[in-house]
């Protein structure tokens, strides 16, 4: 129903571009595929789709992230939610077997550290153990309550990996070669205890600890339990924030949670082992409100034998946008032209797309001319389709420009899923590089996240086609179109003149802006890809009567064209 793409790079020269389009076309030759077939018989609609009971593994573990551990049964499953895209590794291998790899030019010369950790959206190595400025993370952490993201770490002995069995950590999650945790893996976040305790920066002081040094004995106290209750834990005695304790690193070669201030909110912990064939609940071991605010402790635990664990909250910004300064779950891939296909790309993210296309003159801001609604499967590199497979289209809108320079393909995903998962876009001839597409490299940092299934984000990419029709001869070519391709089944269902009366550029993106923030999540059946450009399409064609591709969709869609229209902040 969606597509899940992914990130990528920027300039390469035209020799090794030469490569990567031979490369392309082999593998589609080939037809290689890394995922193996599904099992459908009866059929039941589940999640928007008709599939057999019991049969579908949605990927997710205990707190509802979805796996990526590599393995072919992950990557059929994420291509069934449409994440994933087929083919890789081998794509970018010329004749001669030489790869494109990228290498981390700060890396050491074993790779398992680098000097700038979290500064190239490629890189993946972690960084801990340095301290933050306090004014830095007081500017960025913002008010103290819920609304931010909430992430996971699992908190590892330091000898962990000592002995014969890894402690605390499977071994699909190790790197033997490295002799640490691989990077980027679901949630929770592997980390040890040196690297966990030696990057936490504290803000405030408990008013405990202010009063004690101001004089004050709970000694002399009659009823010190009275006394605590009556501290405020807002603000400590002299109108200063209150203590929040904060986990400053890039986290698991997460560049994004290097550049999120992250506050510790709880450690957890429970048995290892079973008892009595069932495992033991978490049991708190350090509370932000109790332990923390009210008796002045610093995060802590004593039972190193059990499973450890740590829920850290990002601030209220982190669930309205990828920074404090550009709200808005948006972006704008531009660089792609007719002329200049393989130019070097730029990604522009929230509401810095409006100041971004600001122009000196209004005629300079391009307009909108044409709306296109197109549809499709997904290749499976050659195997047999699945029922669900059969079923599960994702809807694109294209919009064309009065300069015809390039058209401008528009969709809906998961949040994070182009950017926090390879960065794989069907819309880059690069995209099966296994490291260093254009795409990947041209994200920003802070961009590069663990996806969220529930949560949506619009992708907006340039793309070098002049009109409709020379994007779908792009589609329908030999090298795309079929199971060995990238395109199953094209569909090009509307077509109109767009007849809105602002419709430049910085108005498209506005009103993009104003759709995803007035609603940012994802449903497979209610809010997806497909009713997002029916919605879309019927604002730009003033068409009331657009409805979404599939007939599941069909049923429970409600439009919200409006949404598009009026300012997100004020309902």
């Amino acid at each position: 129903m969606n597509v899940m793409s992914h990130r990528s790079s920027s300039d390469v020269s035209d020799g090794v571009n030469d490569v990567r389009a031979a490369a392309d076309e082999a593998e589609a030759e080939a037809g290689a595929s890394l995922l193996p077939k599904g099992k459908f018989k009866i059929l039941e609609l589940i999640d928007g789709i008709l599939i057999e009971p019991g049969s579908y593994d949605d990927g997710k573990d205990d707190d509802g992230t979805a796996t990526d551990d590599g393995d072919a049964s992950t990557a059929a499953s994420a291509f069934e939610m449409g994440e994933l895209l087929p083919s890789d590794a081998d794509a970018a291998k010329n004749a001669s077997g030489v790869t494109d790899l990228w290498t981390c030019p700060g890396a050491t010369p074993d790779g398992a550290s680098c000097n700038a950790p979290g500064k190239d959206p490629r890189c993946t190595h972690s960084a801990y153990g340095r301290k933050i400025d306090k004014s830095v993370l007081e500017g960025e952490i913002g008010e103290d309550k819920d609304g931010g993201f909430l992430y996971t770490v699992r908190i590892l002995p330091n000898d962990y990996n000592s002995g014969k069995k890894l402690k605390h950590l499977l071994g699909k999650d190790y790197d033997e070669k490295g002799k640490q945790p691989k990077p980027r893996r679901k949630m929770p976040f592997p980390i040890t205890t040196e690297q966990f305790f030696s990057s936490i920066t504290r803000i405030g002081k408990p008013s405990l600890e202010i009063q004690a040094e101001g004089g004050y004995d709970d000694l002399w106290d009659r009823d010190v339990r009275h006394s605590m209750q009556t501290m405020s834990i807002k603000k400590d005695e002299t109108g200063g924030p209150s203590p929040r304790w904060m986990l400053s690193g890039v986290i698991n070669g997460w560049p994004g949670l290097g550049t999120t201030p992250l506050e510790i909110r709880k450690i957890e912990g429970r048995e290892s082992k079973s008892f009595v064939g069932r495992r033991m609940g978490w049991s708190t071991l350090w509370d932000c409100e109790k332990d923390g605010k009210g008796l002045g402790k610093d995060p802590s635990y004593s039972k190193s034998n059990l499973d450890i664990r740590a829920r850290l909250r990002a601030p209220v910004w982190s669930a309205h946008g990828w920074s404090h300064s550009s709200p808005g779950f948006v972006f704008w891939v531009e660089g792609q032209t007719c002329l200049r296909p393989d130019a070097p790309l730029t990604v522009t993210y929230g509401t810095d797309l409006i100041s971004h296309f600001k122009c000196e003159r209004e005629e300079d801001d391009p307009l909108n001319t044409k709306v296109h609604m197109i549809s499709h499967r997904y290749a499976t590199g050659g195997r047999n389709e699945t029922q669900r497979e059969r079923l599960t289209y994702h809807t694109l809108i294209l919009l064309e420009w009065n300069h015809s320079k390039y058209c401008t393909v528009v969709e809906i995903g998961y949040l994070n899923g182009l950017s926090g998962y390879k960065g794989k876009s069907n819309w880059y001839s690069d995209k099966d590089a296994p490291q260093a597409s254009r795409l990947y490299a041209a994200f920003p940092p802070e961009m590069i996240l663990p996806w969220k299934e529930t949560m949506s984000e619009i992708r907006i990419h340039d793309v070098p086609y002049k009109d409709v029709d020379s994007f779908l001869l792009m589609m329908k070519s030999p090298k795309y179109e079929g199971h060995t391709g990238r395109f199953v089944d094209i569909q090009h269902t509307f077509s109109h003149e767009t007849r809105l009366t602002y419709r430049s550029r910085r108005n498209i993106a506005t009103y993009l802006l104003n759709y995803i923030r007035r609603d940012r999540t994802y449903s497979e059946i209610r809010r997806n890809c497909q009713t997002f450009a029916a919605d879309f399409s019927g604002f730009l064609a003033g068409k009331g009567d657009v409805q979404p591709f599939h007939a599941v969709n069909q049923v429970a869609y409600t439009c919200h064209k409006h949404f598009f229209l009026y300012e997100p902040l004020k309902y």
